[in-house]
């Protein structure tokens, strides 16, 4: 097997922690597969049950035999979920917490009908909440991620030329990240958004807005998924950003890093040197018991007094909206820092991006994962921050 199984240990204490925040319900039934996985070890078709005070199952569609050898829990066969009370040993009236904020439509109107008499309630935020906090195996894997995607964008001097077009030079980067054992996909939760392994744009592609949570956009190639680099040539004199999505066995980091060939505006270069100076200030205060907002505030409060209030994550009428997220088995766990009450703890891990947008120009800024020390924010990613001059 190529990849690493998550111990009995992990999945136990997983379980134990969701099962400590149950209350009155019966139990929780999980089926996306990042949940899934988190909670049992394997992302095999089907779904987790976790009953509040007695042992998790695992039910598998497709493939059984890859769950039973990926998961330390019980494996049973999901022929139907017609007879999913039975099967499960519910109670006549269950209360049932399910993932409401990924559940089709379709499934949660199955699931009342075979689960007749049950009550459902969310219990999607308590997931992403402990989720949000990692475990010493979780970080190990994390920082293997940023190995891996250090060698991707560290790789770029070594492939940029005059002329190249965005996806070219996007293709060395990727197949960099690839070899070294990046999964080749970047699990997002949000609805409808499917993202490539990373922005690559040059120049005025860069700052091109789209549809997804992010910064940055990118003309992409493809009017479905509008985004991320394109056919563009790359030039000189001109910023490249390249914001990479690094993974190994599940586990995601962010990083973005600036390269030039030859010298950009002062302008630029002075956006630059305050999207470093932002990042700083945050990564100083990334610690327990502040909240999301706290350092939203403090990014905003610092762009408009460095003078970057028009620029710092967007003009004003296309601005981002937040300044980190949390990342982990997804690319936008929680925390947010933005308006939220977020609460930050330790081993969180947390990708802060400021980064200053001039349309029709291009993107400067950086991008680092930071993980949640006693002492503030600790560097996952470590390439040189500074714009690489090529």
């Amino acid at each position: 097997m190529d990849y690493v199984l998550h111990p009995k240990s992990e999945i136990d204490a997983r379980i134990r922690k969701l099962q400590s925040q149950m209350g009155d319900l019966t139990g929780a039934l999980l089926f996306q597969s990042a949940d899934v996985c988190y909670f049992s070890g394997t992302a095999q078709e089907g779904l987790v049950y976790i009953p509040r005070d007695s042992l998790a199952v695992v039910m598998i569609r497709k493939s059984l035999p890859r769950a039973v050898q990926e998961t330390p829990l019980e494996v049973l066969p999901l022929k139907s979920l017609k007879s999913l009370k039975a099967d499960l040993g519910m109670p006549p009236r269950p209360v049932i917490g399910l993932e409401l904020d990924v559940l089709p439509s379709n499934n949660y109107f199955r699931l009342a009908k075979v689960l007749e008499g049950a009550r459902f309630v969310d219990i999607s935020e308590k997931i992403k909440h402990i989720r949000s906090v990692k475990s010493d195996f979780e970080i190990s894997l994390m920082r293997e991620a940023a190995r891996i995607v250090d060698a991707g964008i560290g790789s770029i001097p070594e492939h940029l030329k005059e002329g190249m077009m965005e996806i070219e030079l996007a293709s060395h980067v990727e197949g960099i990240m690839r070899s070294m054992g990046h999964q080749g996909t970047i699990h997002f939760r949000r609805f409808n958004h499917i993202v490539p392994l990373g922005h690559l744009m040059a120049g005025p592609n860069a700052a091109v807005p789209s549809f997804v949570a992010s910064p940055t956009g990118g003309q992409g190639v493809s009017l479905l998924n509008p985004q991320g680099p394109g056919i563009r040539k790359i030039r000189r004199n001109e910023p490249i950003l390249a914001d990479f999505g690094g993974v190994y066995n599940g586990y995601t980091v962010d990083e973005t890093r600036i390269f030039a060939m030859g010298r950009l505006s002062h302008e630029l270069e002075d956006g630059h040197r305050a999207a470093l100076e932002i990042q700083d200030a945050l990564a100083r205060e990334l610690r327990a018991g502040k909240a999301g907002r706290d350092l939203f505030n403090l990014s905003e409060a610092l762009g408009e007094q460095l003078g970057y209030k028009d620029h710092l994550g967007g003009p004003p009428d296309n601005k981002c909206g937040f300044v980190g997220h949390g990342v982990g088995l997804e690319l936008d766990e929680f925390p947010v820092l933005g308006p939220t009450d977020h609460l930050i703890q330790e081993k969180m891990t947390v990708a802060v991006e400021p980064k200053m947008i001039y349309p029709g120009v291009g993107v400067v800024g950086v991008e680092d994962t930071f993980l949640v020390t006693k002492d503030g924010g600790q560097r996952l990613t470590k390439l040189p921050r500074e714009i690489w001059q090529v």
